[in-house]
């Protein structure tokens, strides 16, 4: 094992002499690099610096050092942390000792923390850890130092493990080649001792001097090195999560602007043709559900919107209509907002309609519109005033105004390209919430069974949601299998629990045209703040059965809480409406609670799981300004998991990381759409959730987050 002094040999006087001279003599600078290493963590090329990425930073790369080649990721978690995920491939080895495996594989979880913080006179500093999770193949720990003069950034730092001793460096940033930097390292990590050393060629590695060179792109970035004869690549694209939209909105229709003969209160009360050019109107923009009550000279109306994400963009639009198309004479308009499964969240009051109007025209201000208006939680009786008609005057009785021919044309069928994030899909929606969808090409990765480190699955998939009344929805999916190969999967779980989820390559194998899920959702509020949800059918693929949600939304603290009881039976792989033996019930409490202005929420979930196992699961999430979700959980249970790398001594725990993309930010055109990502184990029984039919938190809490870091309650109203 190599030792520090042997370390200051091996580097000689030209490094030495090299830091000290830039250490001594270039003047300050604020505006330090943050590019990432062969691993993803920021640093020089395989050495870490003291340097964390800007809050927020998510980067994605690919990395060749031979032997090595590495898919990585690392995220600014918060400002002085960060953390890395990677998943590495050791050439010329054989993973697992099984044939159609290919090369050893690994992965590996890194974290660093930023101690101190760059000062005039003294050096950032920080700790960080490399694959510090299972198996530890790349284990390393180390602090590091770096102090920047002018154009160049020095860096020193001390590690154990495979960084084992001293490393160090220093990166340029010329300012005659903007973009570009240049790296001088030396590599201290101890190749000759990792495993499979002698057969990938790694012991041949002798780390010390490396030089690179690095260009930067807007989100593009990459980097080429040379060592001891060897060349590395390591290309990568960097999002910043704290920027509210990455692509400008240019495809987002325009708000609603209509020149119209003076209507007044009473041409409403004697006429359907006003009432049924503002339905219209608002059906044409997506508005679904529409409910409108007129009571004396106020106006009360309800409304869902699946597309526009943000709540008061939609009431925003919805009263331009109103303001156009509504009696000229109404002092004072009430708008609530309902979610697509008819729930009603929020109510927003104006009393000053002169001041609405002006704020619209821009000769208003938004501290001056809050004067004039207030917003609350809305109460089962704000619900129960709209009536089920698209219109109804007070004392009359409800009565649908007829639909014209051009209101019906948005019903049809219609081809829709780039829309919710799918290349292509077919869609057909009803004034009501009623919607078919047909989307021909879905996908899901899996990383890592026993028996191959890739498996896929493709997919189409066709769901149907039926209103049949207030709150009550069938709801159902076909899917059709394209193309697999998640159903070579053979390895069989030797643990004594339950096989809930193990199953998995049996339920890819026998069902071809399967049915995804068929059921009767009843959603309910209860109280303000209180939903209720209530479900018979087959959940998913795996699950059928009986069960319903209850959640608690705290009015001025930052909490919730819910509870979901589900009596389930487990369905046939073939995917027909057939079941297996297998029976149980779950009952599972959540406690939510939020940071607003940091954008975390904490949830602690504790009951009975699916495999009759009892005990809690940790949930941790950060949510940046450009809605983008990345958390992780953990949970412990009392079921003993076995199966590798669990043993009896020390049984499997259920873990995993997730991503949630809400595809608005990445779009031309303003969406709802959310794809959702995660690392979890996809083959274990143990810690595991029947798929929700509809959980109320999710629903709720993002329409819900006014107090967000980055959000009010008047977020894009104008727009």
């Amino acid at each position: 094992m190599r030792h520090i002094d042997f370390m200051t040999d091996r580097w000689g006087f030209k490094g030495i002499l090299l830091c000290a001279v830039l250490w001594g003599s270039l003047p300050l600078s604020a505006a330090p690099l943050s590019t990432p290493t062969q691993t993803g963590q920021t640093g020089l090329v395989n050495m870490p610096t003291a340097r964390v990425a800007e809050d927020g930073t998510l980067r994605f790369g690919f990395s060749r050092f031979e032997p090595y080649r590495a898919f990585w990721s690392s995220l600014s978690i918060f400002p002085r942390l960060e953390l890395g995920a990677r998943y590495t491939s050791v050439s010329h080895t054989q993973g697992l000792m099984k044939p159609g495996f290919g090369t050893f594989k690994d992965k590996a979880f890194d974290a660093k923390l930023l101690l101190l913080q760059e000062q005039r006179y003294f050096p950032a500093v920080s700790v960080g850890t490399r694959d510090f999770l299972g198996t530890r193949v790349f284990d390393a720990d180390f602090v590091v130092m770096s102090k920047q003069f002018g154009p160049v950034d020095f860096s020193l730092g001390l590690g154990r493990g495979r960084l084992d001793g001293g490393f160090g460096g220093v990166q340029y940033q010329p300012s005659w080649a903007p973009g570009f930097d240049l790296v001088y390292e030396y590599d201290g990590t101890d190749y000759a001792n990792d495993r499979f050393a002698a057969t990938s060629g790694a012991v041949r590695r002798k780390g010390a001097d490396t030089f690179s060179i690095g260009y930067r792109w807007g989100w593009l970035g990459g980097r080429l090195a040379w060592q001891g004869g060897d060349v590395g690549l390591n290309a990568y694209v960097s999002i910043p999560l704290m920027q509210r939209e990455f692509i400008p909105k240019l495809d987002e229709p325009p708000p609603f602007v209509a020149k119209t003969e003076w209507t007044d209160v009473a041409s409403w009360r004697d006429s359907f043709e006003p009432r049924e050019r503002l339905v219209t109107a608002l059906e044409r923009q997506g508005f679904r559900n529409v409910q409108i009550f007129l009571a004396g000279r106020e106006l009360h109306m309800g409304f869902a919107h699946r597309r526009i994400s943000l709540v008061a963009r939609a009431v925003g639009r919805a009263l331009r209509s109103v303001l156009s198309l509504g009696p000229r004479d109404l002092d004072a308009i009430h708008v609530t907002y309902f979610t697509p499964t008819d729930l009603a969240l929020v109510t927003y009051d104006f009393h000053d309609i002169p001041l609405l109007e002006r704020f619209f025209a821009g000769n208003a201000t938004y501290a001056e519109l809050l004067k004039g208006m207030t917003v609350s939680y809305s109460s089962p009786d704000t619900a129960k005033q709209l009536a089920t008609a698209p219109v109804l005057v007070e004392g009359q009785s409800p009565v649908q105004p007829p639909v014209s021919e051009k209101a019906k044309s948005f019903e049809h069928f219609q081809w829709v390209s780039n829309e919710e994030g799918h290349a292509l899909s077919l869609r057909r929606e009803t004034h009501a919430l009623d919607r078919v969808r047909f989307i021909p090409l879905n996908a899901g990765i899996y990383f890592n069974d026993a028996n191959g480190a890739l498996r896929y699955e493709t997919f189409a998939l066709a769901t149907y949601t039926w209103q049949l009344g207030r709150g009550l929805f069938v709801e159902g999916g076909l899917r059709l299998r394209l193309f697999e190969d998640v159903s070579k999967v053979v390895d069989r779980s030797n643990s004594v629990l339950p096989h809930v989820r193990s199953d998995v390559g049996d339920y890819t194998r026998d069902g071809q045209f399967i049915l995804d899920r068929l059921m009767l959702n009843r959603y309910a509020q209860l109280r303000p703040r209180v939903y209720a949800r209530a479900s018979v059918g087959y959940y998913e693929r795996m699950f059928a059965g009986l069960g319903g949600q209850l959640l608690y939304f705290s009015k001025s603290s930052p909490w919730a809480v819910d509870l979901s009881v589900d009596t389930l039976r487990q369905r046939n792989t073939d995917g027909d409406f057939g079941f297996r033996d297998y029976r149980t019930t779950t009952a599972i409490a959540a406690v939510h609670y939020r940071l607003q202005r940091q954008g975390l929420t904490f949830t602690l979930r504790g009951g009975r799981f699916l495999a009759r196992d009892v005990g809690v699961r940790y949930e941790i999430q950060r949510r940046f300004r450009s809605g983008v979700r990345i958390g992780a959980w953990y949970t412990v249970t009392d079921g003993r998991d076995i199966t590798l790398p669990g043993s009896p001594g020390d049984p499997y725990n259920d873990k995993g990381i997730f991503l949630s993309v809400p595809l608005g930010s990445m779009l031309t055109r303003d969406t709802q759409a959310v794809a959702r990502f995660a690392i979890s184990p996809w083959t274990r029984d143990v810690g595991q959730m029947v798929k929700s039919p509809g959980d109320l938190y999710t629903i709720v809490e993002d329409p819900l987050l006014f107090d967000w870091s980055g959000r009010h309650l008047l977020s894009a109203f104008h727009k």
